[in-house]
């Protein structure tokens, strides 16, 4: 048995003549006798008797028929399984993140992505920029979103999604509040909480005051994070320059921030594993990763 012969049976079945069957598979009536006709030759008995003009199934033909609409349903629920997969992808997918993405922009990220994709799984992964890499390198992530791309991981490939300008960090009430730009002059007596030497970041913000000539007091507080920069800097510990999307999350009573000049970009990089391909689902979280962070202003 062939499938078009199958699929002209039932279409006769379903339109009660061979002339509209012929209508509804855009084919000729000729053709569709044929098939029917090598259907019955494969079957081994007879499908349709002609009783005054019109055909009726034959017993048989009525018992291959329950075979057939129950084949056909079956198909028609793979046909709506490739199309949900298609539409919405299935299955898990691993994203590895420093911090100031995972505990900021991500939510957003992961929000959006489940409204369209309610059945996939999310595991969110949270580590420093070199162990996110690591984990993409060996594919236990599908993707990473780190502050820098640390040169000794390799099998990795990375995109600059976003430079995000840096602001000034200062607890709620500073007088720093009265400016509207904020230079390097103007920290020069601050306690500064800096990133750890480790972010490259540092080393710009560095590069920032030595140009200024300001000496930092950045020697009292340090940590690897930007969000806990900004918890520190909310408790009343110091100042800090910080991503204005990390500042924005953690901006209230407790924390305030204005632009900070020169600039100091901070970077957002996505990483993807090197070798084999990538799933349909990890291409469609890429995308609403990347609208989501080039939103922020």
């Amino acid at each position: 048995m062939k499938f078009k012969q199958v699929e002209a049976f039932r279409a006769v079945i379903q339109t009660g003549s061979m002339t509209a069957a012929a209508d509804a598979l855009h084919t000729s009536q000729p053709n569709i006798s044929r098939l029917i006709g090598q259907l019955e030759d494969s079957a081994g008995f007879r499908l349709f008797e002609r009783i005054n003009g019109r055909l009726q199934l034959t017993d048989e033909g009525a018992e291959l028929f329950r075979d057939v609409e129950r084949a056909f349903v079956s198909l028609k629920s793979l046909e709506d399984s490739a199309e949900q997969i298609r539409r919405s992808g299935t299955g898990r997918l691993r994203v590895g993140a420093v911090p100031s993405i995972a505990l900021t922009q991500m939510p957003e990220v992961i929000r959006q992505f489940r409204e369209t994709h309610p059945g996939v799984a999310v595991s969110l992964l949270t580590n420093d920029s070199p162990r996110v890499a690591h984990w993409v390198a060996s594919q236990f992530c599908d993707l990473g979103v780190v502050s820098y791309v640390s040169r000794d991981v390799s099998g990795i490939e990375a995109t600059t999604i976003s430079e995000i300008a840096g602001v000034c960090a200062f607890p709620g009430g500073h007088r720093l509040g009265a400016h509207d730009v904020i230079t390097p002059a103007d920290l020069e007596h601050e306690p500064f909480i800096a990133l750890s030497l480790v972010d490259g970041t540092r080393m710009k913000i560095d590069q920032r005051f030595r140009e200024a000539g300001v000496e930092l007091r950045h020697k009292e507080l340090e940590t690897p994070y930007e969000a806990t920069v900004c918890a520190l800097v909310a408790g009343g510990l110091g100042v800090s320059v910080v991503s204005r999307a990390v500042a924005q999350a953690y901006a209230g009573p407790h924390l305030d921030y204005r632009p900070f000049s020169p600039d100091v970009l901070f970077t957002t990089h996505l990483l993807r594993p090197r070798h084999g391909p990538q799933s349909l689902l990890a291409q469609r979280f890429a995308a609403t990763l990347r609208d989501v962070v080039s939103g922020v202003r």
